[in-house]
C-alpha cells in the first residue's frame, strides 16, 4: 500500500526510525467486511535487509501487536518474547515499539518501528507524540480507504435484487478472462435471461408485484450459480450470468436456469434465455453479450410461436 510507504518515509525523516513494518488485517468488501488473515506489509530500513523472522508471523496470528506493551518505545532487552528479542538483537536493534492501528475502535493492525542508534536530537515527549500522531493518521486513512471501497462496491450492486449491476459485471470481466486463460479445461459462458411479458405483469398487478418477480428471478439464478460464477441485472427485466462449463456449450446451464425459475415460481413466471461461449462467439465482453442477446431473441420468438420453452 502506498499509504504504508508514505508513513514509513515520514517516520524515517521525522522520528529517527531506522526500520519498521506494518501489520494489517484486511476486510473483504465482497464478503460483507469479513476480516482476512493478518499479514505484514512494507518492511523498510533494517527490517528490509532480510526475511522477516518466523516468530513474527507466528505472533501476529494470535496478537496483532506481537504480544508486547504498545504505544511506547522499549529497550530490546525488555521485550518479553525470547525469539523476537533474539531476532531484533541480530539486527542490532536498540529500541523497538509497536503502535496499534484502529478501525471503528477495534485493533486492525499495528505500526512496528525500530531504532538501531541512540536518539539525541529529539526528546522522549516529541518522539512519543510523533509516533502517536503517525499511528492515528494511518488508522484514519485506512478507515477512509475502506469507506471508499465500500461505496465503490455498493455502486456495483443492483439495489432491488442485490445482484451485480452492469458496472459490477464489467469490473469483474478481466478476472473471467484471466481464469479462462489459466484453466483451458473450462469454458466461460455469457448467458442472458429476460422475463417474459414483464410489462404486462407491471401493468396488470402493479410494480410491487413486478419487483417481487425480479427478486425471485435473481434469487433463482444465484441459487443455480456456483460460488465462482456471476449473476447481474443489466436492465429492467434482463439478467446476465457468467458461468463455467466443462463443454463449449452454453445451452445446458441456461436451460437449467430457465427451468429453475419456472419451478421456483410454480409456473407463474417464465423467462427466455440466450448464451454464448467465450472464445467461440467472441473474445470480448461486448462480442459475447451481442451473440447471447441475438440468441435470446431467437428463443423468445420461437417460444411465442410454439408456446414452449426450448433453448434454441
Amino acid at each position: 500500500m502506498e499509504l504504508f510507504q508514505f508513513a514509513a518515509e515520514a517516520l524515517t525523516k521525522l522520528a529517527a526510525v531506522n526500520g519498521g513494518l506494518f501489520i494489517y488485517r484486511k476486510r473483504g468488501v465482497e464478503t460483507g467486511g469479513e476480516p482476512q488473515p493478518p499479514a505484514v506489509y512494507h518492511t523498510f530500513g533494517v527490517f528490509a535487509e532480510g526475511p522477516i523472522a518466523p516468530c513474527v508471523e507466528e505472533l501476529l496470528r494470535s496478537d496483532l501487536t506481537l504480544g508486547v506493551p504498545t504505544g511506547r518505545w522499549l529497550l530490546v532487552e525488555d521485550i518479553p518474547h525470547d525469539e523476537l528479542r533474539a531476532w531484533l538483537t541480530s539486527l542490532s536493534v536498540l529500541e523497538f515499539g509497536v503502535w496499534p492501528l484502529y478501525s471503528r475502535e477495534e485493533v486492525r493492525g499495528a505500526m512496528v518501528a525500530a531504532r538501531t542508534e541512540p536518539v539525541v536530537h529529539i526528546t522522549w515527549e516529541t518522539s512519543h507524540a510523533l509516533m502517536e500522531a503517525c499511528s492515528a493518521q494511518v488508522s484514519l486513512a485506512l478507515d477512509m480507504i475502506m469507506a471508499l471501497r465500500v461505496a465503490e462496491h455498493a455502486s456495483q450492486r443492483d439495489l432491488l435484487t442485490g445482484v451485480w449491476n452492469r458496472l459490477g459485471i464489467e469490473r469483474r470481466w478481466p478476472r473471467v478472462l484471466e481464469v479462462a486463460r489459466e484453466d483451458r479445461a473450462r469454458h466461460a459462458i455469457v448467458g442472458i435471461v429476460d422475463i417474459d411479458h414483464f410489462k404486462h405483469i407491471n401493468d396488470t398487478y402493479g410494480h410491487p408485484v413486478g419487483d417481487r418477480v425480479l427478486r425471485l428471478v435473481a434469487q433463482a439464478l444465484q441459487d443455480e450459480a456456483r460460488p465462482d460464477e456471476l449473476v447481474g441485472r443489466i436492465g429492467g427485466d434482463e439478467f446476465i450470468v457468467i458461468a463455467w462449463s466443462e463443454s463449449p456449450d452454453w445451452r445446458p446451464r441456461m436451460l437449467a436456469m430457465q427451468r429453475a425459475i419456472r419451478e421456483r415460481s410454480s409456473g407463474t413466471c417464465a423467462v427466455s434465455v440466450g448464451g454464448s461461449v467465450l472464445g467461440l462467439d467472441g473474445d470480448s465482453f461486448e462480442a459475447c453479450y451481442s451473440a447471447a442477446d441475438e440468441r435470446l431473441y431467437e428463443n423468445k420468438r420461437w417460444r411465442k410461436q410454439h408456446g414452449e420453452s426450448p433453448v434454441s
